[in-house]
């Protein structure tokens, strides 16, 4: 031995070969000794930045990956049977699986890419964008895969490669299929929980695109593979470079973060925070049970390396010497080694080589830091678990949730129509654009909700010195009663009289009667204005909803709305019950005889519907009389109009002071058959 037959200090030994296996020879006392390198086991993709998008490893990812062969494979097949625009007809969303009973058109979405004009619509893609994006998921799933699956079979082994890959491709698959069943499970009950559960009790926490957002394609499944990978130690994340470029270069970056790249290309053209957001809360909870495999020894995971602590623990006293008493046994130790490498029978079910069953054999240069070499993974121990989380994986996951918010408001954003575009927008040239008729009578006990919600309603008109207004001439409002006996009528009337801003934009209109009965009341209002008011829309509305804070100009803005995305509509529901039914004036008259009818039924003794359900049903499409409007209701997100009289109700019945205020979801979101606008 001489100094110069010494391993240099300071540079970890690695393993090379194809198969992952230990099997350089060391020759002792020669310098060949210094040169060997324990290199990680050979990737099935390049790590070269160079090439890591060329059409050959593309191809390699998207056709030599078995998985992603199948992915690749049932894309194409259901993108080509959904160009006729019969299945699927729209995106899959909880609205449709948890009302509609869709549950096929759920399994198949994350192998829909959008190409029928119908489709397009309802994923807010344009056919360039949903096939570059469907390209993208396609190879960053690829790029999972091979990654994953490369972790999987672990750095050494003494199977075969194809017994090997067979395993940890098996492991990816159970994987994918896991998170699959659970991303869609959650993504289930995120709408339930967030629309249907909360959005009466709780309405701060009702989110109305909980249950609507789109859910087309592989993104949620992409981000929870994302957190499993980012949770996996940093070897099993190589650097995407070139070979010769130095780690400090701007192009010497982590393949995660390509991923991450591609991950994010998702929320540039709609909103995906809930079907993405499924995923990271899976891809969370799957991380650890995946931990715990490779804590265990499983999934290419190693127990311990208790062999190697003790001999670093020996590192300071040695590297002086240059030489370790355990080199005297190496040829030894090398030859059984080698005898034990080529028994199979000691290998685990999943192809790893545990390091207790060989650290016997194995010669130990004291200069050698095994903790951070890449063949050699420090025990999963329950710290480093809580490290990694809380110093990598939490973080990112924080930061991602951040992004999807942030893009999602932005999606969703939308300012307030202007009162001149609106104006020009919707049948300029007939006369009123909007009627809004409050429907009063007598209440029990003599109870008044009259000038509160008329205040309300005034509040948001034009004042009496802006002629100029668009909108100056063009809305206004009925207080209409058939009842002649109805003091409240009489005192609003003339309260309001004195209001510059009421004489202008209100009519008082009452019909002698003293039945109470809100089926001929209505009936009775809606010919009488209806036929005498040439207007766009006529809007029923009871004198106990007043405007919430902001909820006219909503309502104004869903019109706007309606008659951009829904030319074929018949009205706009912003409330509930028999108040907030923006009927088109001819489906208003329409709805009159089906009252009527009701009315005639209801003197033979026959069970009809309350009135107020009647109308919605005309809105609806249920009734033959309104069967042109099925499927074209639009509604708002939440209620716009807040209840006063819950302890007043002309049917006899009282509700709870917090019921139908303000805030709450609209009792049809969530219908498939209604567009939330």
């Amino acid at each position: 031995m001489n100094s110069n037959s010494s391993p240099s200090i300071g540079s970890p030994p690695t393993i090379s070969g194809t198969n992952s296996m230990m099997n350089t020879v060391v020759s002792i006392g020669t310098q060949q000794l210094a040169n060997s390198t324990l290199t990680p086991p050979p990737s099935d993709f390049p790590a070269n930045g160079a090439t890591l998008f060329s059409f050959e490893a593309i191809t390699s990812l998207l056709f030599h990956q078995p998985i992603t062969r199948i992915v690749v494979v049932l894309t194409v097949l259901q993108s080509l049977l959904g160009l006729g625009g019969k299945f699927p007809e729209h995106c899959s969303a909880p609205s449709h699986t948890l009302y509609g009973g869709e549950y096929l058109e759920l399994f198949i979405s994350p192998f829909v890419v959008p190409l029928a004009p119908t489709l397009l619509k309802s994923a807010h893609q344009t056919l360039g964008i949903a096939v570059m994006l469907a390209i993208s998921n396609l190879i960053s799933f690829g790029l999972f895969e091979e990654r994953l699956t490369t972790v999987f079979r672990g750095n050494r082994t003494r199977r075969s490669n194809t017994s090997i890959n067979r395993n940890s491709t098996r492991i990816f698959r159970n994987l994918a299929l896991v998170i699959v069943v659970l991303v869609m499970g959650l993504r289930q009950f995120l709408g339930f929980l967030f629309n249907r559960a909360l959005g009466w009790a709780f309405p701060s926490l009702f989110f109305s695109d909980s249950v609507i957002e789109c859910n087309l394609g592989l993104a949620p499944f992409l981000f929870a593979l994302l957190v499993i990978q980012a949770f996996l130690p940093d070897d099993s994340d190589p650097r995407i470079s070139s070979p010769s470029t130095t780690s400090t270069s701007i192009f010497a970056f982590r393949r995660i973060y390509i991923q991450i790249i591609l991950c994010l290309f998702n929320v540039i053209p709609k909103a995906i925070v809930w079907w993405a957001g499924s995923g990271l809360i899976v891809g969370f909870v799957v991380s650890l049970g995946v931990a715990y495999q490779r804590r265990m020894g499983q999934w290419g995971g190693k127990v311990r390396v208790t062999m190697y602590e003790k001999h670093s623990q020996h590192e300071d006293a040695l590297v002086g010497l240059g030489i370790s008493d355990d080199q005297d046994i190496s040829m030894t130790s090398m030859t059984n080694y080698s005898k034990a490498t080529s028994d199979d029978s000691d290998s685990d079910s999943d192809g790893r080589l545990s390091l207790e069953s060989t650290a016997a054999y194995s010669p130990v240069l004291p200069t050698t830091n095994f903790s951070t070499a890449p063949g050699y993974m420090k025990e999963r121990t329950m710290s480093y678990i809580v490290r990694r989380l809380g110093g990598y994986v939490l973080p990112m996951i924080a930061i991602l949730f951040f992004i999807l918010v942030a893009t999602s408001q932005l999606h969703h954003y939308k300012p307030n129509v202007s009162d001149d575009v609106l104006n020009n927008a919707i049948e300029p040239t007939t006369p009123f654009l909007l009627t809004l008729v409050i429907m009063t009578a007598p209440r029990r006990d003599g109870m008044g909700f009259i000038k509160p919600t008329l205040s309300s309603y005034l509040a948001a008109f034009p004042d009496v010195d802006d002629p100029a207004h668009p909108l100056y001439s063009r809305i206004q409002i009925i207080v209409y009663t058939h009842v002649t006996n109805h003091p409240r009528f009489d005192e609003a009337e003339e309260f309001f009289d004195t209001d510059p801003k009421a004489r202008k934009h209100v009519k008082w209109i009452r019909e002698d009667g003293a039945e109470k009965s809100q089926r001929k009341h209505l009936i009775s209002a809606i010919r009488k204005i209806g036929t005498s008011e040439d207007s766009v829309y006529l809007g029923i509305m009871e004198d106990d909803f007043p405007f919430c804070e902001g909820g006219f100009q909503s309502m104004l803005n869903t019109i706007y709305e309606a008659d951009r995305q829904v030319k074929d509509h018949c009205g706009i529901f912003i409330t509930t019950g028999g108040s907030g039914l923006i009927f088109k004036r001819s489906v208003a008259l329409t709805a009159s005889f089906v009252l009527e009818q009701d009315e005639l039924a209801k003197q033979r003794g026959m069970a009809v519907a309350a009135p107020d359900q009647a109308l919605q049903n005309c809105m609806l499409g249920r009734h033959d009389y309104c069967s042109a409007c099925a499927g074209t209701m639009v509604i708002s997100k939440t209620l716009l109009q807040g209840h006063l009289g819950f302890n007043a109700s002309t049917s006899g019945g009282d509700y709870s002071p917090k019921d139908f205020q303000c805030g709450w979801r609209h009792p049809f979101h969530g219908d498939p058959n209604t567009h939330v606008l």
